[in-house]
């Protein structure tokens, strides 16, 4: 791969309720650093199976289980094999870490996990990261990375935003999740949810190029024409 292509690897894509077979919502991002977006539980088998490389950094949008519990593992892990990572996020999920480390008894793995707390704007590498804050009931981020002239943005859990709208705008791929189906906007609005229709006029008003529905429910998603798709699959890959 081109080192200023990025490359996007679904890990899992369901929500907390989801099928057991389409996993916790994870996504792999390649750039000139390897970023891990969202770690619930399951997320380091998922990686291996998929022959990922050690993310040098794991980016948790917020303290909800379907995105953060999976970090003891990737701490112990780091301890074991004598690696780090740098875990990005907002205060509530740092604290929430280190609570969980404690929790799950791997306290002792701290020492091997740098915590950096998400700024409006970030540069790690030649990789340029930027937040903004979501639509959900916990402070939740969605984060877009750019990289070589390429752009990806991840929505992480969230109802209709404008400011992930203007996140968005412009990027070649908006990730972002769909909790409900068209008709169901009422009800997912209310817990800072998105619905498939949601996402498809989100990614209308950005002006991307390509959607990527993530973060499905008992219920498969039903996702309105009018945008260009990307499907996710277990281990599947996207080259931008």
């Amino acid at each position: 791969m081109s080192p200023s292509r990025v490359e996007v690897i679904v890990l899992g894509y369901g929500g907390w309720i989801s099928s057991p077979h389409i996993g916790y919502t994870s996504v792999f991002v390649k750039t000139d650093i390897n970023l891990l977006l969202d770690a619930g539980e399951c997320t380091y088998v998922r990686m291996a199976q998929c022959g990922l490389p050690w993310p040098d950094v794991v980016f948790v949008s917020h303290r909800h289980g379907d995105h953060i519990l999976g970090l003891p593992t990737f701490m112990l892990m780091a301890r074991r094999q004598g690696r780090r990572f740098s875990l990005l996020g907002n205060r509530e999920v740092l604290e929430a870490a280190r609570s969980l480390a404690v929790i799950t008894g791997v306290e002792n793995t701290l020492q091997y996990v740098d915590f950096v707390e998400a700024r409006q704007e970030m540069v790690i590498g030649g990789t340029k990261l930027r937040f903004a804050k979501t639509k959900h009931p916990v402070e939740t981020l969605a984060v877009r990375v750019e990289h070589g002239g390429r752009c990806v943005v991840y929505s992480s859990d969230t109802a209709p935003s404008d400011e992930v709208v203007e996140l968005a705008r412009g990027c070649d791929l908006l990730i972002h999740e769909v909790s409900g189906n068209p008709g169901q906007e009422e009800e997912a609005h209310k817990v800072g949810h998105s619905t498939t229709r949601d996402a498809v006029e989100i990614a209308k008003k950005a002006g991307v190029k390509l959607l990527m529905p993530i973060h499905f429910y008992i219920e498969q998603p039903t996702v309105p024409p009018g945008i260009s798709l990307v499907l996710p699959t277990p281990c599947g890959r996207l080259v931008l």
